[in-house]
């Protein structure tokens, strides 16, 4: 419009650089963040956007008072981005209200500029200093003297304008109506994130999501047939060991698979893993559940369920509902008991836990530092050495067969927390200095589980007993040095599936690699498996990995993810009425075959994700709080 050459150039570059950095995030937003399918329909936004901007920017762009507002909620708006640009690389998710109000993992400043801050974000605040200068330090700005406003040609153009945006507003909602067919607001919302972000927009889905957590009712869990969702029911007897009488089962922290084994200068990074895995059963093909957090981990090996996005399933759901590993050990007569270096109600383990039937749970106040072996703590808790040398005492006055459960931190990021006179000499010359850190904090957790053994065989507590080792999830590095990536040639921008170890050691146990994918979900039916079971408790929807059928592995993020035989499948939002529409968006490398996925597989995956949304809803009250 020409009246924007009555504006003095100062103006006219604060306008320009606050829309085309605007614009840049919002479509970074829209497109990669929340994983928009419509193309049209972003298009039609950025116009509408365009538009509204040029009849607005006399008001905006007055006097200087309003262009301080204005920059203001700029600012806002650029820390709201990044927030989800940095959420989103870590867990493949945007920052919801459930993690903003609910989540508890909140890592220090040097995890973003160690691990999530790259130099392609430069690219989003590019307009910041130049904004900033122009706004505060070039001078006052110049009073315009006439008011546009009132010009006659100019309101009729603003009308024409604003009948411009009903009409493309218009098409926008018959697009939509036509791609998802659903008959509210709260329904588009319940079917795809990504849906509900093409029809109505960013802001509109942050209200729908509190308005869905104020009014929904819990549900009734047994509405769907087990039949459409459990799967195989029959386990393996191929690896059964009959002389198990107690069970450990340790999930590490970060742990990538390909730290195992893992060299630099002729130093192994876990060198008593390594030798435990000679004469283990090892699983190289497994993948975490990493939704919302590392308690995803344990809520998925626990219960053999999938978690869900945008739920915090210790603290929104009573975990009584839910058959687990720990109810089939306890009516088998075991003390079931968990471990965990940090405060109990970190991740509202206390409360899942309890909930759940743990005999006990020893946190953070159940260890001590004054006369530790190590004696360091980070704000993550107790050191992993200190956690399993003091925790030798509790498994002694067990008195019968027990399931110890136990959750280690030392190897969290930004990688930092493991005692420096721990540091290996043969990892100093890695650069950058996260994965040095990373190096060295995953060789005193491996350090520290060998005396853990050699602590479990002096007590007497080695024999007859069956050990666990897996992950939560991947160290999530992207470094030239070591990248725990990489493990897909991926299509589109979708979080990678991370690939981690898991190990099942015993005495007895005949050692083997087995290649076939899964999750920690198939854990626990796997070790019910080895145990001698012949088929898996009630509820589970994990299969066991011993078997050589191979079932498409979930993810339920936003956008649900399938990997079956190496193809990782995104499930597409469709109308209700219609089939879903599964797309291939990754292959585990060049040499994958490219498979579909069977009618009866899709028919399963859709009644597992429907399943588990209705499972896990409950509403929040305050008292619950």
């Amino acid at each position: 419009m020409k009246h924007l050459n009555n504006l003095s150039s100062k103006k006219k570059s604060i306008f320009f650089l606050l829309l085309i950095g605007f614009l840049l995030k919002y479509n970074y937003f829209y497109r990669y963040i929340f994983q928009t399918i419509s193309i049209s329909t972003l298009i039609i936004k950025n116009i509408v956007i365009i538009l509204i901007a040029l009849i607005s920017f006399s008001f905006i762009l007055k006097n200087k008072k309003r262009i301080y507002i204005v920059f203001f909620f700029y600012l806002l708006f650029t820390a709201f981005f990044f927030a989800n640009l940095w959420y989103n690389k870590y867990f493949g998710n945007y920052l919801s209200v459930a993690d903003m109000t609910m989540g508890q993992g909140i890592r220090p400043f040097k995890v973003l500029f160690r691990q999530l801050i790259g130099w392609i974000d430069l690219l989003f605040v590019f307009e910041l200093p130049v904004l900033v200068y122009l706004i505060f330090f070039s001078g006052d700005f110049k009073e315009e003297t006439s008011s546009i406003i009132k010009n006659k040609i100019y309101r009729k153009k603003v009308i024409i304008i604003l009948l411009l945006i009903m009409v493309l507003l218009g098409v926008h909602v018959y697009q939509i109506n036509n791609l998802y067919a659903v008959n509210s607001f709260l329904e588009l919302y319940e079917q795809s994130t990504p849906a509900f972000v093409s029809a109505y927009g960013i802001i509109p889905l942050y209200i729908a999501e509190y308005i869905s957590r104020q009014t929904k009712e819990p549900e009734d869990i047994k509405q769907v047939s087990e039949e459409k969702i459990v799967g195989e029911e029959e386990l393996s007897p191929e690896y059964e060991i009959e002389n198990i009488k107690n069970i450990i089962v340790i999930q590490l922290e970060s742990f990538d698979e390909k730290i195992i084994g893992y060299q630099h200068n002729g130093k192994q990074v876990t060198p008593f893993l390594n030798k435990l895995r000679q004469n283990s059963l090892y699983f190289d093909n497994i993948y975490a559940q990493h939704v919302n957090g590392s308690f995803d981990a344990e809520f998925s090996f626990l219960t053999s369920l999938y978690p869900i996005n945008k739920n915090y399933a210790f603290k929104t759901n009573d975990m009584t509902e839910f058959n687990s590993l720990v109810k089939v050990l306890k009516k088998r007569d075991y003390k079931v008991l968990a471990f965990h270096g940090n405060d109990g109600d970190f991740f509202y383990r206390n409360k899942g836990y309890s909930e759940m039937g743990f005999d006990r749970f020893y946190s953070r106040k159940d260890f001590t530092i004054k006369n530790a072996e190590i004696g360091e703590e980070s704000y993550l808790g107790i050191n992993d050495y200190d956690l399993f040398d003091q925790s030798l005492q509790y498994l002694e006055q067990a008195e019968k067969k027990f399931f110890a459960f136990y959750i280690t931190v030392t190897s969290h990021t930004p990688f930092d927390f493991y005692p420096e006179r721990f540091s290996q000499a043969e990892f100093a010359d890695l650069d950058p200095v996260i994965v040095r850190d990373y190096f060295n904090s995953v060789y005193f957790t491996d350090r520290s589980l060998k005396t853990f053994f050699d602590g479990l065989k002096e007590k007497g507590l080695y024999k007859n007993t069956l050990f666990v080792f897996y992950a939560d999830h991947s160290s999530d590095l992207k470094k030239e040095s070591y990248n725990s990536g990489n493990n897909f040639y991926l299509q589109s921008n979708v979080k990678e599936p991370e690939n981690i170890p898991l190990m099942i050691f015993h005495p007895e146990i005949e050692a083997d690699t087995i290649h076939k994918i899964g999750t920690h979900t198939d854990i626990a039916p796997t070790i019910l498996d080895i145990m001698g079971d012949r088929e898996k408790p009630e509820g589970f929807l994990g299969v066991s990995l011993l078997k050589e059928t191979e079932n498409p592995v979930l993810f339920l993020h936003e956008m649900p993810q399938i990997l079956y035989h190496n193809n990782l499948f995104l499930r597409m939002p469709r109308e209700p009425e219609k089939e879903s529409e599964f797309k291939r968006v990754a292959l585990k490398d060049e040499n994958t075959e490219k498979v579909s996925l069977p009618k009866s597989k899709k028919e399963r995956i859709v009644n597992v994700i429907n399943y588990m949304q209705e499972i896990m809803k409950k509403k929040i009250t305050e008292e619950e709080n």
